[in-house]
This record gives structure tokens, C-alpha cells and sequence, in this order.
């Protein structure tokens, strides 16, 4: 059997492997409080994936960078991305304290005239249970991914840690990884409102601008 042959099937006898041990999760995915699902199922990676990513590995610190350069692009989308991108709430007013997230309420009106409640806070603009007048806010993003992954409080490296787990529910944190950037962003598009092709009724950012961000943040292209 030639090399490339031998590869690939190594390739897939480990994808079917991790396949067959790996199984689904919960996830909730979106930015605007009145569309957010709360009980989809987390995509599987597929096959493909797989075998791209146990054929040609990415070394450890090309993924790790292409990761930290996705997370600034997705900040530099949302418009966290500067010094005080961590205490920021929806509409740019800033919170203090780490030890939880905010939990402010607001309202805001989006693209299609619709009155929305909004708990979007920190550098990832997560969504979070909070009062608002009679009741609470429905959107748990944050509740449920920090219950998962035993996240103490909202520092900074716990809101990083969200957003992976965020990306890898979506099924693209290999992408991510491995550079297929137009990939992952697609994957990640219904998680963050200012991704394009979001449908939140909320301004996008072009596919072009985000992979220039995430090139000057030091990610690289497969």
C-alpha cells in the first residue's frame, strides 16, 4: 500500500474510533435574547474532520496561536477587542468586579423593529439569567457552558474558556485549530450576532475584514 493510502487509513480508523467513544452534548447558541435556542444538540464533528485532523496535524503552537487569533477576531467583530473588552456591556458601558457575570438586563431595538432584552456582557457578549421587570431573562449561554466547565467567576481566562467551548460546540474548533478559517466561521455564525450571515437583525461584519483581524492577530490559513 503506498504512504498516502496507509495515512489516510490510519486516519479513519481513528476518526471512527472517536466517533464511536464521542458523545453529543447540550448546547445553545445565538445573541439576541428573543432568539436564542436553548436545547440543540452539539454537532458531532463529521468524518471529514476527523480524518483531516488525525491525517495532517497542526503542531500544537500553530493551533494554539490560531486559536488565540480567532477569539481576537471574534472580539475585534463584537467590539471588545479593546484594553476594557472584558467589562464590556451591550452598548459599551462597562461593569466591575469578576465574580460572576453582570447580569444586567437591557433592552435595545434590532434591524427589524422588534423591542429586545439583551444580558450580552464581556469580551464575548455572553448571555446570562437576569431580572428584568416581572421575571427573568430566558437566555443561559453563560450559565449552563460555566456549570459544564466549573467556570469560578468571569476573569478573563473564564470568558476565554467560554468562547472555546462555545466553538467547539459548534463543531469548529478543529477548524479553528487547524486554519480553515472560512469554515469556522460559518460553524460560529449563529453565535455571535455580528458574524456574517448571523440573522439577528443586528450589523455584520464582512468575511473579508475577519480574516484580516484574525491575520494581524497572528492566525494562519490551511
Amino acid at each position: 500500500m503506498k504512504p498516502r493510502a496507509v495515512l489516510i487509513a490510519a486516519g479513519a480508523a481513528a476518526a471512527a474510533l472517536w466517533l464511536f467513544r464521542r458523545q453529543p452534548n447540550t448546547t445553545t447558541t445565538g445573541e439576541a435574547e428573543a432568539e436564542q435556542d436553548t436545547g440543540t444538540a452539539a454537532p458531532l464533528w463529521s468524518l471529514a474532520d476527523l480524518i483531516a485532523e488525525t491525517a495532517t496535524p497542526t503542531p500544537p503552537d500553530m493551533a494554539d496561536q490560531n486559536t488565540a487569533a480567532f477569539l481576537l477576531m471574534i472580539r475585534t467583530a463584537e467590539g471588545t477587542a479593546g484594553p476594557n473588552g472584558y467589562r464590556t456591556l451591550f452598548g459599551g458601558q462597562l461593569f466591575s468586579g469578576w465574580a460572576d457575570h453582570p447580569r444586567i438586563a437591557k433592552q435595545f431595538r434590532d434591524g427589524a423593529g422588534r423591542t429586545l432584552w439583551t444580558t450580552a456582557a464581556g469580551a464575548y457578549q455572553a448571555m446570562a439569567i437576569s431580572p428584568i421587570p416581572g421575571g427573568f431573562t430566558s437566555s443561559n449561554t453563560w450559565d449552563r457552558i460555566a456549570a459544564r466547565l466549573g467556570l469560578p467567576d468571569f476573569t478573563p481566562a473564564s470568558q476565554d474558556a467560554f468562547a472555546v467551548e462555545l466553538i467547539r460546540e459548534a463543531g469548529a474548533l478543529a477548524d479553528v485549530r487547524a486554519g480553515r478559517f472560512d469554515a469556522a466561521v460559518s460553524k460560529v455564525r449563529r453565535i455571535w450576532a455580528s458574524m456574517p450571515g448571523a440573522g439577528y437583525a443586528q450589523p455584520e461584519k464582512n468575511l473579508e475584514s475577519l480574516r484580516l483581524a484574525y491575520l494581524n492577530a497572528g492566525g494562519s490559513l490551511a
